[in-house]
């Protein structure tokens, strides 16, 4: 997508991306929106005895097996929420699909690249491992997910045990 930008009072052309926002806590979370298979509030989600801690289970969408991410748990925050009070956010990464369980889901956003930053380097070393940047909107900041980085090695195994 293309975007108009002002930059240093002269009007460019950037190409842009859309982005799927959520939260999860009080966090305003963005994902490439290309990536998003569909939203879901009623998938039931299965335990998998000694899986990773972040993994809450396997869900059955429509014959596949995909793994579900707590991603209060994968973020390292305080609150944990249930799979059953969260959204699902189902995505299609390069190795298949995975299902991140947050608290909910805002619009989608086109944002061109000129308000695009790199996280800071003092920031957690969980945040540093799953964000690809930050993005600077009017009233807050919008922490970009890179949904290949939120597959750990660990849910990875689980992924392929799944298929």
């Amino acid at each position: 997508m293309k975007n108009i930008a002002n930059v240093n009072g002269q009007l460019s052309l950037n190409e842009g991306q859309d982005y799927c926002t959520f939260h999860v806590n009080e966090l305003f979370f963005g994902i490439p929106a290309s990536q998003v298979v569909e939203l879901s509030r009623d998938l039931d989600v299965t335990l998998v005895p000694k899986g990773p801690v972040s993994v809450s289970g396997l869900m059955n969408l429509r014959g596949q097996l995909v793994p579900a991410i707590n991603m209060h748990i994968r973020l390292g925050l305080d609150k944990d929420t249930t799979p059953d009070k969260g959204v699902c956010i189902i995505l299609s990464t390069g190795g298949g699909q995975v299902a991140l369980i947050v608290d909910s889901v805002g619009e989608i956003i086109s944002l061109n690249d000129n308000l695009f930053e790199q996280p800071p380097n003092n920031m957690s070393d969980v945040a540093r491992e799953v964000l690809s940047g930050v993005y600077k909107l009017p009233d807050k900041l919008l922490l970009l997910l890179d949904p290949l980085k939120i597959m750990t090695a660990s849910s990875m195994n689980l992924l392929s045990v799944a298929s």
